[in-house]
């Protein structure tokens, strides 16, 4: 009944932005009961913001690095934590040690402005590299680290590019011990490197608002477009013809074995008490505002609590369309810190516990897309949510659900980008959910 009636109807949906229920007759040359198509856009909106308790950072095959400053979000820094290895143990005893180093190639990803100068310290991890528990690393991790720099470097980041690199130049003293360690058999086996060197981690520098860049690794010795520690020498060969340079590739051996610890201090912001998942502000206490950012588990729930009255005013209905739009902040977005073309959309519990990834009538996920026209105030920007499968979940449901929505971004482990959601804008645009349905 329901798909004969949808198919059947096609050429009379409506959509209505009035503030009013509106009911649209259908006429009754081949159906002879009251049917009506029926908008509704006057549901009441509870907005806030939480955090999520912790997020997986292991396993993302992103090194994150660098530090953000906003008003809204706080002093962000991304500082990354790994292991190195090689299966490589064979140097000749005439071979001469040159240098050590670490290369770290972009990936192209980057937040924020790439036109700063950042600083990256590199430091030697002081215990064996491995997780406190569930074989997992997390947002909130950390390694006991040696507070002397193995090495440091100041640069202004080229991220387009994923044929360019860093280049940190190594204490040379920890270079020459490997190398003497490695050509005198002291270290024959992968697992004799790892008992001596832990890892390492980098720190960023976090004076000034710069940036966060990504850059990649591969999970084996590739010299070419990789991130990996490196010690450079030359063997001594009479054939003058040969190239006498050589490296030992020291790489990461599985994504497992590299994770980012991305941290916030909230202190002056609106959500500086943002402490636990449990735990959400209301829009009314940040200025009709509510925020999302990935890599720090900071979210934006809207609920919609009285989506289930619409069962009051039909016994027999049929969700035909349901949309949420929201706006992002005029103001809080640029070329540097960009919108994104979607965004994921989970449903939570009373709790903000995640329940499931938002999908459609039909079962498909669905995401909030960005409608963006080049107006010169951006005013016309906004977000849109297909909403019918929840709103048919909840209105079919024999109990209460105490659901509502997640906003966050896709990759909320990889990537630190934000979105500022208003509320309520200086031009009224509330966030809104219509639902168009069919009485019968």
């Amino acid at each position: 009944m329901r798909l004969f009636i949808i198919s059947s109807l096609s050429l009379f949906f409506m959509f209505s932005c009035s503030d009013d229920v509106k009911n649209y007759p259908v006429g009754t040359d081949f159906i002879e009961n009251n049917i009506n198509i029926t908008i509704v856009d006057t549901f009441s909106i509870k907005a806030g913001t939480f955090k999520l308790d912790s997020l997986i950072t292991s396993s993302t095959n992103r090194i994150l690095l660098g530090s953000l400053k906003n008003e809204y979000f706080g002093n962000l820094k991304a500082q990354t934590y790994f292991q190195v290895q090689n299966s490589d143990f064979s140097i000749s005893t005439s071979a001469v040690y040159d240098s050590i180093g670490l290369v770290l190639n972009y990936d192209t990803y980057y937040y924020g402005d790439t036109t700063q100068v950042q600083t990256y310290k590199v430091h030697r991890l002081l215990e064996y590299f491995e997780p406190e528990e569930d074989d997992e690393f997390y947002n909130t991790s950390s390694l006991k680290y040696d507070e002397e720099a193995l090495g440091e470097v100041s640069f202004t980041p080229r991220p387009n590019s994923t044929t360019d690199s860093i280049y940190i130049s190594l204490d040379q003293y920890l270079g020459e011990e490997i190398f003497n360690k490695i050509r005198d058999n002291e270290i024959n086996t992968t697992d004799d490197f790892l008992q001596y060197f832990n890892g390492l981690t980098i720190i960023p520098d976090t004076t000034n608002d710069s940036h966060v860049l990504g850059f990649n690794f591969k999970t084996y010795s590739d010299l070419d477009d990789n991130s990996s520690m490196r010690i450079f020498y030359t063997e001594d060969n009479a054939d003058s013809s040969e190239d006498n340079n050589q490296v030992i590739d020291f790489f990461i051996p599985s994504s497992s074995k590299q994770f980012n610890n991305i941290t916030t201090n909230l202190e002056y912001t609106a959500i500086s008490e943002l402490s636990s998942s449990e735990i959400t502000i209301a829009s009314d206490d940040t200025d009709d505002l509510i925020f999302a950012q990935a890599g720090t588990g900071i979210a934006a729930r809207i609920e919609m609590p009285t989506v289930k009255d619409l069962n009051a005013l039909s016994d027999e209905s049929t969700t035909l369309n349901a949309v949420l739009t929201f706006r992002p902040l005029q103001n809080s977005y640029d070329d540097l810190r960009p919108l994104k073309e979607s965004l994921a959309v989970y449903i939570v519990d009373n709790k903000n516990r995640i329940v499931s990834q938002l999908t459609d009538l039909d079962s498909n996920i669905v995401y909030a897309v960005l409608n963006q026209n080049n107006d010169e105030f951006n005013e016309n920007t906004y977000y849109s949510i297909d909403m019918g499968g929840f709103v048919e979940a909840i209105l079919s449901s024999e109990y209460d659900l105490d659901y509502a929505i997640m906003i966050q971004f896709e990759d909320y482990s990889s990537v630190v980008d934000a979105v500022i959601i208003d509320n309520l804008d200086e031009n009224n645009n509330n966030i809104k959910l219509t639902i168009t349905y069919l009485k019968y």
